[in-house]
C-alpha cells in the first residue's frame, strides 16, 4: 500500500487530513506495526479507509492486513492493545470559559433590561397631559386640547354632570379648606395641583359643561386653564362662592389660592 500510495504522489499528511486517521496510525499500517494502532474494528476500517483514499482495492488492502497479522502471530486484533482516545474534529472551539459565558449572558440581561426601562420611561412620558397652545382648534369658540389629556373625558364619572370624582379627606373638611371647580355651560382645559402635585390628587384634563371637580387641600391649590376661559369657571370655598383672580401665563391663566388667604376671596 505504501508503494501504491508513493506511485500516486500521495502523503500520508494529505491522507491524513481528508480521512482524519492521525499520521502515527497511517505510518503504522505501512510498517505492519499493528500494535501502534487503537485495535478492534478500527484497525480494519483504517485500513480501508487508507487503500479507497489511495484507490487500492478495500477488499485486497483488508485481505493483506489479515494475512500480516496470521504471519506475525496476532490474531487479537479485534481487542486494542492500548487505550483508544477517540479524536473529535470540529471546525469551531469548544474550549470557550464559563466565566466568558456567564459575562456575555449578564451582559444580554443588561442591555434588554435597559431597553425595557427605556421604553417604559418614554411610554410614561407620552401619558403626561400638557397644557394647550401649539395643537389645532376643533371647535369654534373651543380652546386648544392637549391631545394626551384627550382619555379623560372618558372617565365614567364626567358623564354624570355637577358630581365630584374626588373623596374629600375628613381632616381638611373639620379644619374647613374645600374648594369646587365648575365648569359653566361649556367645556374647559384644566390642570389643578393640589399641595404642587397634579398626579397624587390633582386633575389634568377636560371639565366637561356643569361638571363640577372638588379638592380638600393641605396647604395650597393651583388652576391653569386656557387664558379666555377664567370667566367659564365657578370657584367655591367651603361652600362659598370665591372670586380668585387669575394671572396671565403665556397661552394659560393661573391662579392660586392657599389656606391662609383664601378668606379674602370669598363674596
Amino acid at each position: 500500500m505504501r508503494l501504491a500510495r508513493e506511485a500516486r504522489g500521495i502523503s500520508l499528511r494529505e491522507i491524513s487530513e481528508q480521512t482524519r486517521i492521525s499520521m502515527r496510525y497511517l505510518e503504522a499500517i505501512e510498517a505492519s506495526d499493528f500494535k501502534r494502532l487503537p485495535g478492534g474494528i478500527f484497525n480494519r476500517s483504517f485500513v480501508k479507509a487508507y487503500a479507497k483514499y489511495i484507490g487500492y482495492d478495500e477488499k485486497e488492502a483488508v485481505e493483506a492486513y489479515a494475512r500480516a497479522l496470521r504471519e506475525h502471530g496476532d490474531m487479537a486484533d479485534e481487542v486494542s492493545s492500548t487505550p483508544h482516545k477517540p479524536h473529535v474534529y470540529t471546525d469551531g472551539n469548544s474550549n470557550r470559559s464559563p466565566f466568558v459565558t456567564l459575562l456575555l449572558t449578564i451582559l444580554i440581561l443588561t442591555i434588554l433590561s435597559l431597553g425595557v426601562y427605556a421604553a417604559l420611561h418614554w411610554y410614561q412620558r407620552r401619558q403626561q397631559p400638557a397644557p394647550p397652545g401649539n395643537n389645532v382648534t376643533t371647535q369654534a369658540g373651543a380652546p386648544p386640547l392637549n391631545q394626551s389629556a384627550q382619555p379623560a373625558t372618558t372617565n365614567p364619572a364626567a358623564a354624570s354632570p355637577s358630581v365630584s370624582t374626588q373623596t374629600p379627606q375628613t381632616n381638611n373638611a373639620a379644619t374647613g379648606f374645600q374648594i369646587q371647580i365648575k365648569a359653566v355651560g361649556q367645556q374647559v382645559w384644566l390642570r389643578v395641583y393640589v399641595d404642587d402635585d397634579y398626579r397624587k390628587n390633582g386633575f389634568a384634563g377636560n371639565l366637561q359643561p356643569d361638571e363640577t371637580k372638588e379638592f380638600t387641600p393641605e396647604h395650597s391649590l393651583r388652576v391653569q386653564c386656557a387664558k379666555d376661559k377664567p370667566d367659564a369657571l365657578q370657584i367655591t370655598i367651603n361652600g362659598r362662592q370665591a372670586k380668585v383672580p387669575f394671572n396671565m401665563k403665556g397661552s394659560l391663566a393661573e391662579m392660586t389660592v392657599t389656606r391662609e388667604d383664601y378668606e379674602q376671596f370669598l363674596q
